[in-house]
């Protein structure tokens, strides 16, 4: 049995500073002559609490302060006006690191690398192959409802960091694990015409040669000396993974060998019993981890690598090609060769 060796942080773990992001939710609120006694309601925080600027929030306060703006402000747009603002922002010597990014290649590494300080509720994480750059965005620790929210405010937030930066609109292309919401206009405003919905994953993706592309603003050495400033912040390990996402990529890497629940619990260092109460506790079932991790390699082998179904399905250890497609069909909701006509770059 393979142990997970990795970190990760759990929902109600307070790390995320109560003067950055959190703080810039608040304020597009306040804008809005919403008190902040309501903004804050039930999230555990006092609007002074955050003044101070050494105030720490954990994903689930956070997640409560989004749901309290949805609540408060239902126009469509919030999510879009936060991600607008989200990154570089004033972080300290993170956003030194990507308001120095010299290129694409280096602000994407950044945001990988430093995701538990960044984008410590939905994770990106960086694929290519011959053509394509894909930056997936993974739910840390259990966003629930809140995870549409979050996929748009991640996506403008690179998307308008990208733009600030290299003073041109890049070409991104746009994949939504759901369906095409009623009112789609903010997503042409702020993400523009190239948008996928119903593709099982979230997802951006951009052509290769745009990574290494100077940026105008962007200085190499600034980028050092804030690279150099921010490694010794995350112990000379790989960043923090949420717990969800720590589930997920275990599960991804033992697709070939099924995994039992009582397996991966032991592989966690937990008894089955406790295993399940952190599953619960972010807001998971051990099955939906499962099957969302298989429909994740299904699409990266399909779409990047361009398997055929019994390529895929002889890779999973499906005894024959009717069940693997009755599974896909089941964690996506689509056919596999459904799924291959939403190719985003067809």
């Amino acid at each position: 049995m393979t142990m997970y060796c990795g970190r990760w942080y759990e929902r109600d773990e307070r790390f995320i500073a109560a003067h950055h992001q959190p703080a810039l939710l608040i304020d597009l609120l306040l804008a809005r002559d919403i008190s902040s006694h309501k903004i804050l309601r039930g999230s555990g925080l006092f609007y002074d609490d955050i003044l101070t600027g050494n105030h720490y929030l954990s994903p689930a306060q956070l997640q409560q302060l989004i749901i309290n703006g949805r609540k408060l402000l239902p126009e469509e747009d919030l999510s879009f006006r936060w991600g607008d603002s989200l990154w570089p922002g004033h972080y300290g010597v993170f956003s030194q690191l990507l308001a120095n990014a010299p290129d694409l290649a280096r602000a994407l590494q950044a945001l990988v690398d430093f995701r538990h300080f960044l984008s410590p509720l939905l994770s990106p994480r960086i694929y290519q192959d011959e053509r394509y750059c894909y930056v997936q965005w993974l739910d840390a620790c259990g966003l629930q409802d809140e995870r549409r929210f979050m996929v748009e405010t991640a996506m403008t937030g690179l998307t308008a960091m990208s733009r600030w930066l290299a003073q041109e609109t890049l070409p991104w292309r746009y994949g939504f694990s759901y369906a095409r919401p009623a009112q789609d206009e903010q997503y042409q405003v702020y993400l523009g015409p190239d948008l996928h919905f119903s593709v099982g994953v979230d997802v951006m993706m951009i052509e290769k040669h745009w990574l290494e592309k100077a940026w105008p603003r962007g200085s190499a050495t600034a980028y050092q000396v804030a690279l150099r400033e921010a490694q010794p912040l995350i112990g000379g390990e790989e960043a923090t993974n949420g717990f969800n996402e720590a589930v997920y990529h275990y599960l991804t890497r033992q697709l070939r060998t099924p995994q039992s629940l009582p397996e991966v619990a032991r592989a966690f260092a937990m008894s089955p019993a406790t295993f399940k109460r952190k599953l619960q506790k972010h807001h998971c079932h051990f099955q939906q981890l499962q099957d969302q991790a298989r429909l994740h390699v299904c699409l990266y082998l399909f779409h990047i690598n361009g398997w055929t179904n019994e390529q895929v399905a002889h890779y999973l250890n499906f005894n024959d090609t009717t069940n693997f497609r009755r599974a896909f069909k089941r964690w996506s909701g689509l056919t596999p060769s459904d799924s291959k006509q939403r190719l985003l770059f067809a």
